[in-house]
Protein backbone atom coordinates (compact mmCIF):
# COMPACT_ATOMS: atom_id res chain seq x y z
CA UNK A 1 0.00 0.00 0.00
CA UNK A 2 1.18 3.50 -0.95
CA UNK A 3 1.71 5.88 1.96
CA UNK A 4 0.71 9.49 1.91
CA UNK A 5 4.37 10.56 1.57
CA UNK A 6 4.85 8.24 -1.42
CA UNK A 7 1.76 9.65 -3.06
CA UNK A 8 2.94 13.21 -2.45
CA UNK A 9 6.37 12.35 -3.85
CA UNK A 10 4.75 10.73 -6.91
CA UNK A 11 2.54 13.77 -7.32
CA UNK A 12 5.56 16.13 -7.21
CA UNK A 13 7.42 13.87 -9.64
CA UNK A 14 4.50 13.81 -12.08
CA UNK A 15 4.13 17.57 -11.72
CA UNK A 16 7.84 18.11 -12.50
CA UNK A 17 7.70 15.70 -15.46
CA UNK A 18 4.54 17.41 -16.70
CA UNK A 19 6.19 20.86 -16.52
CA UNK A 20 9.29 19.54 -18.31
CA UNK A 21 7.20 17.93 -21.05
CA UNK A 22 5.19 21.13 -21.45
CA UNK A 23 8.44 23.10 -21.80
CA UNK A 24 9.69 20.59 -24.42
CA UNK A 25 6.38 20.82 -26.24
CA UNK A 26 6.60 24.62 -26.32
CA UNK A 27 10.18 24.43 -27.65
CA UNK A 28 9.12 21.96 -30.35
CA UNK A 29 6.18 24.17 -31.33
CA UNK A 30 8.50 27.21 -31.49
CA UNK A 31 10.97 25.25 -33.65
CA UNK A 32 8.13 24.07 -35.89
CA UNK A 33 6.88 27.65 -36.33
CA UNK A 34 10.43 28.80 -37.14
CA UNK A 35 10.79 26.01 -39.71
CA UNK A 36 7.46 27.01 -41.26
CA UNK A 37 8.63 30.63 -41.53
CA UNK A 38 11.93 29.54 -43.10
CA UNK A 39 10.08 27.29 -45.51
CA UNK A 40 7.73 30.12 -46.50
CA UNK A 41 10.69 32.46 -47.08
CA UNK A 42 12.52 29.89 -49.18
CA UNK A 43 9.38 29.12 -51.20
CA UNK A 44 8.95 32.86 -51.90
CA UNK A 45 12.62 33.13 -52.91
CA UNK A 46 12.21 30.06 -55.14
CA UNK A 47 9.16 31.60 -56.82
CA UNK A 48 11.09 34.87 -57.36
CA UNK A 49 14.00 32.97 -58.91
CA UNK A 50 11.59 31.07 -61.15
CA UNK A 51 10.01 34.37 -62.26
CA UNK A 52 13.44 35.86 -63.02
CA UNK A 53 14.39 32.70 -64.93
CA UNK A 54 11.15 32.93 -66.95
CA UNK A 55 11.88 36.61 -67.76
CA UNK A 56 15.40 35.69 -68.83
CA UNK A 57 14.03 32.89 -71.03
CA UNK A 58 11.62 35.36 -72.68
CA UNK A 59 14.50 37.81 -73.29
CA UNK A 60 16.56 34.98 -74.71
CA UNK A 61 13.75 34.00 -77.13
CA UNK A 62 13.37 37.66 -78.20
CA UNK A 63 17.13 37.94 -78.84
CA UNK A 64 17.09 34.74 -80.85
CA UNK A 65 14.25 36.19 -82.98
CA UNK A 66 16.25 39.37 -83.56
CA UNK A 67 19.29 37.24 -84.36
CA UNK A 68 17.35 35.33 -87.06
CA UNK A 69 15.95 38.60 -88.48
CA UNK A 70 19.47 40.02 -88.74
CA UNK A 71 20.60 36.86 -90.53
CA UNK A 72 17.74 37.22 -93.05
CA UNK A 73 18.60 40.89 -93.62
CA UNK A 74 22.26 39.99 -94.11
CA UNK A 75 21.31 37.37 -96.69
CA UNK A 76 19.18 39.98 -98.50
CA UNK A 77 22.06 42.47 -98.54
CA UNK A 78 24.40 39.77 -99.80
CA UNK A 79 21.98 38.92 -102.64
CA UNK A 80 21.65 42.63 -103.58
CA UNK A 81 25.43 42.97 -103.56
CA UNK A 82 25.79 39.98 -105.89
CA UNK A 83 23.14 41.41 -108.25
CA UNK A 84 24.94 44.78 -108.36
CA UNK A 85 28.22 43.01 -109.06
CA UNK A 86 26.63 41.05 -111.93
CA UNK A 87 25.16 44.28 -113.35
CA UNK A 88 28.59 45.92 -113.18
CA UNK A 89 30.13 42.99 -115.09
CA UNK A 90 27.43 43.34 -117.80
CA UNK A 91 28.23 47.06 -118.15
CA UNK A 92 31.92 46.23 -118.52
CA UNK A 93 31.08 43.75 -121.28
CA UNK A 94 28.96 46.40 -123.09
CA UNK A 95 31.80 48.94 -122.75
CA UNK A 96 34.33 46.49 -124.18
CA UNK A 97 31.96 45.70 -127.07
CA UNK A 98 31.52 49.42 -127.82
CA UNK A 99 35.30 49.95 -127.77
CA UNK A 100 35.75 46.93 -130.07
CA UNK A 101 33.18 48.33 -132.50
CA UNK A 102 34.95 51.70 -132.46
CA UNK A 103 38.29 50.03 -133.22
CA UNK A 104 36.68 47.98 -136.01
CA UNK A 105 35.21 51.04 -137.69
CA UNK A 106 38.49 52.93 -137.27
CA UNK A 107 40.45 50.09 -138.92
CA UNK A 108 37.89 49.87 -141.72
CA UNK A 109 38.21 53.58 -142.27
CA UNK A 110 42.01 53.38 -142.44
CA UNK A 111 41.98 50.39 -144.89
CA UNK A 112 39.11 51.35 -147.22
CA UNK A 113 39.41 55.15 -146.98
CA UNK A 114 41.67 55.46 -150.00
CA UNK A 115 39.18 53.69 -152.30
CA UNK A 116 36.43 56.23 -152.35
CA UNK A 117 36.65 59.72 -150.91
CA UNK A 118 32.90 60.20 -150.77
CA UNK A 119 32.36 56.87 -149.10
CA UNK A 120 35.13 57.76 -146.67
CA UNK A 121 33.50 61.07 -145.94
CA UNK A 122 30.13 59.42 -145.39
CA UNK A 123 31.76 56.71 -143.33
CA UNK A 124 33.60 59.41 -141.42
CA UNK A 125 30.35 61.13 -140.61
CA UNK A 126 28.76 57.82 -139.65
CA UNK A 127 31.78 56.90 -137.57
CA UNK A 128 31.74 60.28 -135.85
CA UNK A 129 28.08 59.85 -135.08
CA UNK A 130 28.69 56.30 -133.88
CA UNK A 131 31.73 57.46 -131.93
CA UNK A 132 29.72 60.23 -130.31
CA UNK A 133 27.04 57.73 -129.47
CA UNK A 134 29.70 55.35 -128.13
CA UNK A 135 31.28 58.13 -126.08
CA UNK A 136 27.88 59.04 -124.72
CA UNK A 137 27.29 55.38 -123.95
CA UNK A 138 30.71 55.16 -122.29
CA UNK A 139 29.94 58.22 -120.18
CA UNK A 140 26.63 56.72 -119.18
CA UNK A 141 28.34 53.44 -118.39
CA UNK A 142 31.01 55.26 -116.37
CA UNK A 143 28.30 57.10 -114.44
CA UNK A 144 26.53 53.81 -113.91
CA UNK A 145 29.80 52.25 -112.72
CA UNK A 146 30.34 55.16 -110.33
CA UNK A 147 26.86 54.69 -108.91
CA UNK A 148 27.47 50.95 -108.64
CA UNK A 149 30.74 51.58 -106.79
CA UNK A 150 28.90 53.87 -104.37
CA UNK A 151 26.16 51.27 -103.94
CA UNK A 152 28.80 48.61 -103.43
CA UNK A 153 30.49 50.74 -100.75
CA UNK A 154 27.17 51.39 -99.01
CA UNK A 155 26.20 47.75 -99.21
CA UNK A 156 29.60 46.70 -97.87
CA UNK A 157 29.20 49.15 -94.97
CA UNK A 158 25.70 47.83 -94.24
CA UNK A 159 27.00 44.28 -94.46
CA UNK A 160 29.82 45.03 -92.01
CA UNK A 161 27.36 46.70 -89.62
CA UNK A 162 25.02 43.71 -89.83
CA UNK A 163 27.94 41.36 -89.17
CA UNK A 164 28.88 43.40 -86.10
CA UNK A 165 25.27 43.27 -84.85
CA UNK A 166 25.18 39.53 -85.46
CA UNK A 167 28.39 39.06 -83.45
CA UNK A 168 26.99 41.17 -80.60
CA UNK A 169 23.72 39.23 -80.67
CA UNK A 170 25.65 35.94 -80.55
CA UNK A 171 27.75 37.16 -77.59
CA UNK A 172 24.60 38.32 -75.77
CA UNK A 173 22.92 35.00 -76.54
CA UNK A 174 25.88 33.07 -75.08
CA UNK A 175 25.79 35.26 -71.97
CA UNK A 176 22.05 34.63 -71.58
CA UNK A 177 22.60 30.86 -71.87
CA UNK A 178 25.26 30.99 -69.13
CA UNK A 179 22.98 33.07 -66.92
CA UNK A 180 20.11 30.62 -67.50
CA UNK A 181 22.36 27.73 -66.43
CA UNK A 182 23.31 29.67 -63.25
CA UNK A 183 19.62 30.25 -62.47
CA UNK A 184 18.91 26.54 -62.98
CA UNK A 185 21.69 25.72 -60.48
CA UNK A 186 20.38 28.28 -57.93
CA UNK A 187 16.82 26.96 -58.29
CA UNK A 188 18.12 23.41 -57.73
CA UNK A 189 19.92 24.52 -54.56
CA UNK A 190 16.81 26.30 -53.22
CA UNK A 191 14.73 23.25 -54.02
CA UNK A 192 17.14 21.03 -52.10
CA UNK A 193 17.00 23.42 -49.10
CA UNK A 194 13.19 23.47 -49.19
CA UNK A 195 13.09 19.66 -49.36
CA UNK A 196 15.47 19.45 -46.38
CA UNK A 197 13.37 21.90 -44.36
CA UNK A 198 10.23 19.95 -45.26
CA UNK A 199 11.84 16.79 -43.91
CA UNK A 200 12.91 18.63 -40.72
CA UNK A 201 9.38 19.99 -40.33
CA UNK A 202 7.90 16.50 -40.72
CA UNK A 203 10.30 15.15 -38.07
CA UNK A 204 9.46 18.05 -35.70
CA UNK A 205 5.73 17.47 -36.20
CA UNK A 206 6.19 13.77 -35.54
CA UNK A 207 8.17 14.54 -32.35
CA UNK A 208 5.42 16.98 -31.30
CA UNK A 209 2.77 14.31 -31.74
CA UNK A 210 4.87 11.84 -29.73
CA UNK A 211 5.34 14.37 -26.91
CA UNK A 212 1.62 15.14 -26.95
CA UNK A 213 0.85 11.43 -26.65
CA UNK A 214 3.35 11.06 -23.80
CA UNK A 215 1.88 14.13 -22.08
CA UNK A 216 -1.62 12.68 -22.37
CA UNK A 217 -0.42 9.36 -20.87
CA UNK A 218 1.29 11.13 -17.98
CA UNK A 219 -1.80 13.28 -17.35
CA UNK A 220 -3.92 10.13 -17.13
CA UNK A 221 -1.39 8.59 -14.75
CA UNK A 222 -1.40 11.82 -12.71
CA UNK A 223 -5.20 11.85 -12.49
CA UNK A 224 -5.17 8.20 -11.43
CA UNK A 225 -2.54 8.95 -8.74
CA UNK A 226 -4.64 11.87 -7.43
CA UNK A 227 -7.64 9.52 -7.15
CA UNK A 228 -5.51 6.97 -5.30
CA UNK A 229 -4.24 9.74 -3.00
CA UNK A 230 -7.79 10.81 -2.20
CA UNK A 231 -8.70 7.17 -1.48
CA UNK A 232 -5.73 6.82 0.89
CA UNK A 233 -6.72 10.05 2.63
CA UNK A 234 -10.27 8.75 3.14
CA UNK A 235 -8.93 5.44 4.52
CA UNK A 236 -6.58 7.34 6.88
CA UNK A 237 -9.46 9.50 8.02
CA UNK A 238 -11.65 6.43 8.68
CA UNK A 239 -8.78 4.77 10.55
CA UNK A 240 -8.28 7.92 12.62
CA UNK A 241 -11.99 7.91 13.56
CA UNK A 242 -11.87 4.21 14.45
CA UNK A 243 -8.71 4.72 16.56
CA UNK A 244 -10.33 7.69 18.29
CA UNK A 245 -13.46 5.60 19.07
CA UNK A 246 -11.31 2.80 20.44
CA UNK A 247 -9.32 5.21 22.59
CA UNK A 248 -12.55 6.70 23.95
Amino acid sequence: NLTLGDMEASKRKFTAENADLLRQLQELESNANLLLKNKSGLVSALEEQKRIADDEAKDRISLLGKHRNLEHEAEGLKSSFEEETSSKENLFRQLNKALGDADMWRQKYEIDGLAKAEELEMSKLKLQARLSESQSTIEQLNNKLTQLDKSKTNLQGDLNEMSTQLDQAQILNDAMEKKAKQFDRIIGEYKSKVDGLSKDLDIAQKDTRNVSSELFRIKNAYDEAVLQLEEVRRENKNLSVEIKDIMD
